[in-house]
């Protein structure tokens, strides 16, 4: 019984000293698990950093290109016509310009003014034959050879000249409409986009909703504008 008793002590004692043992290897183990995180830690900054570059480099590169195509495109076309009712309204006039899907490149395109009968002039609203005439658009329509098929042409050359195989969204402003025209008086051209719109219109209406101060200091920086101008005039 001593002998067991005495054996359990020396047990015991061993059980102190692997406890010690155990200790210091716990620390030991702890900083070699901090040290380890740290280096984790770094290694994960390094490659989230890394990661990070090369996302940019593939989105750069994806808005580049050799043969001077325009990446994610947006075609940006705006016309003028003799009214809003595309049962019996035409076209005067298209202008277009390309952007890449960042804006930071751009081509302007054909601005063409397209051959319309006087009949059709004769029978615009008010609004549309003050703003034409004063503008000088409507005496250069009727001066104007150029037909719809004409000017439809050009426009799908100069956009396939840009965008090569990739897919461009028609935009602009309150794009919906001009759309309408394009199916009805140019189809081919219209064919080339799909029902996705980048409608400008839209997004400043959110912009107005979003960010009510920001359009308040617009305001007010384009009436000192203004003023700085009439100033400068006076002078």
């Amino acid at each position: 019984m001593n002998s067991l008793s005495n054996t359990f002590s020396l047990l015991h004692l061993d059980a102190e000293d692997d406890k010690e043992q155990i200790a210091s290897l716990t620390v030991a183990k702890d900083k070699n698990h901090a040290t380890n995180s740290d280096k984790d830690k770094k290694t994960g900054e390094l490659s989230g950093k890394t990661t990070t570059l090369k996302i940019d480099k593939i989105n750069e590169e994806s808005f580049s290109s050799s043969s001077g195509n325009y990446r994610m495109p947006l075609v940006w076309i705006d016309l003028e016509m003799t009214g809003l009712n595309i049962e019996v309204d035409r076209i005067l006039e298209i202008a277009c310009v390309i952007t890449d899907g960042k804006l930071a490149k751009s081509v302007e395109g054909p601005d063409l003014v397209i051959s319309q009968t006087k009949e059709s002039l004769d029978n615009m609203g008010q609004w549309c034959r003050d703003h034409h005439a004063a503008s000088g658009l409507t005496e250069r329509v009727l001066q104007s050879t150029i037909t719809e098929k004409d000017a439809e042409t050009q426009v799908i050359d100069f956009v396939k000249k840009h965008v090569g195989s990739d897919t461009p969204l028609l935009a602009g402003n309150s794009i919906y409409v001009d759309f309408l025209f394009l199916k009805k008086y140019m189809p081919n051209l219209a064919a080339i986009f799909p029902h996705v719109l980048v409608d400008v219109s839209s997004i400043m209406a959110l912009c107005i909703r979003w960010f009510p101060k920001e359009k308040k200091k617009g305001h007010q920086r384009r009436k000192r504008s203004i003023e700085l101008w009439m100033i400068s005039k006076k002078a």
